[in-house]
């Protein structure tokens, strides 16, 4: 039959595969691969801060022990470092309102850590109560010149004095301007008491054979 021909000169179709299914990879690989992508980066940030930033001491374990320094003199702490067989001191001077000028404050390492023979230990030496130059606040106004002195660390003490001068105006500082006080220290501020003030004077001598009329 034609019908028949018809179909047996149309090619077969083909059948329509499904599509394969993604393949699962096993978590035995992936969970390495993460752990080493984490593990790695965090390791070389703690190999960075240890060896650069934080650096360890410098010796340990077989090292000699750092003396006890804070309170001695130079002197005195040359020679702990020299009979313990280490070096000397590298002093660094810094102001001190009390320990007395000389006298060891701190000290790198501390007692106890560890160096090798002959290394040195950094300290740090008072040189006693801070110096300040007195400012000259000489013809300022009273209360001026009282702020600026105790701005920078000195304490006051004001008198008047009979002056032709505004009152209240500053003649004359004691210490003088220019010098340099260990603090503490007091400035003494001398104003004009202006022109109706007297002063305290002692009567004139008079002889006994002056005739006063």
């Amino acid at each position: 039959m034609l019908g028949d021909s018809v179909r047996r000169r149309q090619p077969a179709r083909r059948q329509r595969q499904p599509n394969p299914k993604p393949r699962k990879i096993p978590w035995r690989i992936v969970l390495p691969s993460v752990l080493a992508a984490l593990v790695i980066p965090f390791g070389i940030g703690y190999a960075v801060a240890v060896n650069v930033l934080f650096p360890p001491p410098e010796a340990s374990g077989s090292g000699i022990a750092v003396p006890a320094l804070v309170g001695q003199s130079v002197d005195e702490a040359n020679r702990l470092l020299a009979t313990a067989g280490l070096g000397r001191v590298d002093t660094t001077s810094i102001t001190h309102p009390n320990a007395p000028r000389g006298e060891i404050l701190a000290q790198d390492p501390l007692p106890g850590q560890q160096l090798r023979s002959g290394a040195n230990v950094r300290v740090s030496v008072s040189a006693g109560p801070p110096r300040v130059v007195v400012p000259d606040v000489e013809g300022f106004g009273g209360d001026a010149a009282e702020q600026l002195l105790r701005r920078v660390g000195f304490d006051t003490r004001r008198v008047e004095e009979s002056a032709f001068a505004a009152p209240g105006r500053v003649l004359r500082l004691e210490p003088a301007p220019g010098s340099r006080q260990e603090l503490p220290a007091t400035i003494t501020i001398v104003v004009s008491a202006g022109y109706g003030v007297q002063q305290d004077t002692a009567p004139a001598y008079v002889p006994p054979d002056t005739i006063i009329e």
